[in-house]
């Protein structure tokens, strides 16, 4: 989501984005910052990614809040943006 709640990019474009053969590939991806509230049974998550690919580099700022279901953690909620804002 961005800054006014509105979603940025649909789960099938993020996926698809990060599965081999498709698009420009990252050649280095760093994540820093990170930093893990744990609640039981969901955990919030923000941390800071650099992103550098053949033609450009990005940084951003995520926030994750994940929820352990029966076979796993999954993201229920999230956002990203700039880390220059």
């Amino acid at each position: 989501m961005v800054a006014d709640g509105q979603a940025a990019l649909a789960k099938q474009k993020i996926v698809e984005a990060h599965r081999p053969g498709k698009g420009p590939k990252f050649t280095r991806v760093e994540m820093s910052d990170m930093n893990i509230i744990d609640h039981g049974t969901a955990a919030v998550v923000t941390c800071t990614g650099t992103y550098e690919s053949p033609t450009s580099t990005a940084t951003l700022r995520f926030m994750r809040v994940w929820v352990k279901k029966g076979n796993g953690w999954q993201i229920v909620a999230g956002t990203v943006a700039s880390a220059s804002q």
